[in-house]
C-alpha cells in the first residue's frame, strides 16, 4: 500500500544545488520582520542620539570628503555643488558596505540561534539587507531635503524621468551586496583572519565607483572596465537624474544588472549549499 503522507518538514542527507526554498521562505515572512524590527531596535538602543546618527552619518562622511577631495584635493564636480555631489555617492556605497559586512558575518554572529532551531538561514542575510534598506530610504530622505534647500538658495538643478529609476537602482545595489555577502560569509565562517581582509578590500573598491570623482575623469581606454563594477552605473545613474541629466547607458546598465544578478544567484546557491556543514566548524 502506498504511503502518501504528506509531511510538514523533511531532513535528507543531501540538498540539490538548485532547490532555493522560496515557499519555506514565504512560510517564515513572520520571522524575517521580527529579526528586521530586532535589528531596527537594537541598532540605536543605549545610544544617546539614537535614531539621529541615522542622518549623521552621512552628513559626517560627506563634510570629510568634502573637506579632503574639494578643498584638498581639488577633484572637479562637474559643476554639481560639492557638498551635493558626494552626498548621494556617500549614502548608496555606504549602504553597499554596510550589507556586505553584516551579511559576511552571518554565521560568526547567529551561530547561537542555528545551533538551537532550524529555520531557512538565509532569512538572517536577508533581515539585514531589508534593515539597511529602511535606512537608506530615510538617508534619502535627508538628500531629497538637503537637494531642495540648495534648489531654493539660487542654486539651479535639474532633473529628469529617470529619477523614476531610483529605486531600481538601490535593488541593484542590496542585490550586488547581498550576492557578495552571502559568498563572503561562507569564506569567513571557516578562515576568521579573512574579515580584516575582506574590510580592507571594501575600503579600497570604493574608489572603484565613482562615489568621490565623477565619471567623466576616467580616461577613455579605461571606462570599460571601470563601467564593469556593478555600483558604477547605480551611482551614476542616480547622480545624473538629479543634476545633469544624460542619454541613459543601457548597454553598462544591462552589464551591472547581469553581473549582478550571476553573483546573487551563485552566492544563494553556495550558501544554501555550505549552511550545514559550516556549522559543525563554527
Amino acid at each position: 500500500m502506498k504511503d502518501k503522507t504528506v509531511w510538514q518538514w523533511e531532513i535528507s542527507p543531501n540538498r540539490p544545488w538548485y532547490r532555493l526554498n522560496l515557499k519555506e521562505l514565504i512560510q517564515y515572512k513572520d520571522l524575517l520582520l521580527r529579526f528586521v524590527r530586532r535589528d531596527i531596535l537594537a541598532s540605536y538602543q543605549q545610544t544617546i542620539l539614537g535614531p539621529i546618527w541615522v542622518f549623521l552619518q552621512p552628513l559626517f562622511t560627506t563634510f570629510v570628503y568634502f573637506i579632503i577631495f574639494s578643498r584638498v584635493a581639488k577633484i572637479p564636480t562637474d559643476g554639481i555643488p560639492p557638498f551635493l555631489f558626494y552626498l548621494p555617492g556617500s549614502i548608496i556605497w555606504s549602504y553597499y558596505a554596510d550589507c556586505v559586512t553584516t551579511t559576511m558575518n552571518t554565521f560568526q554572529y547567529n551561530a547561537y540561534i542555528f545551533n538551537k532551531v532550524y529555520f531557512p538561514r538565509i532569512i538572517v542575510p536577508l533581515s539585514t539587507i531589508l534593515f539597511h534598506s529602511f535606512r537608506i530610504s530615510i538617508q534619502l530622505l535627508l538628500f531629497t531635503g538637503v537637494y531642495i534647500f540648495y534648489s531654493l538658495h539660487g542654486t539651479v538643478l535639474q532633473f529628469s524621468w529617470q529619477i523614476l529609476l531610483a529605486p531600481f537602482m538601490i535593488g541593484i545595489a542590496a542585490c550586488f551586496a547581498l550576492g557578495c555577502g552571502l559568498i563572503v560569509s561562507v569564506l569567513t565562517a571557516k578562515y576568521r583572519d579573512l574579515d580584516n581582509i575582506m574590510l580592507f578590500l571594501l575600503r579600497l573598491f570604493m574608489f572603484a565607483a565613482p562615489v568621490v570623482y565623477p565619471a567623466s575623469l576616467i580616461p577613455q581606454k579605461y571606462k570599460f572596465i571601470f563601467w564593469l563594477n556593478p555600483l558604477t552605473p547605480v551611482i551614476e545613474i542616480f547622480r545624473t537624474s538629479f543634476f545633469k541629466p544624460h542619454p541613459l547607458p543601457l548597454f553598462y546598465l544591462s552589464l551591472s544588472l547581469l553581473t549582478t544578478m550571476l553573483v546573487l544567484v551563485i552566492g544563494i546557491i553556495l550558501f544554501n549549499k555550505r549552511e550545514i556543514q559550516i556549522m559543525d566548524v563554527i
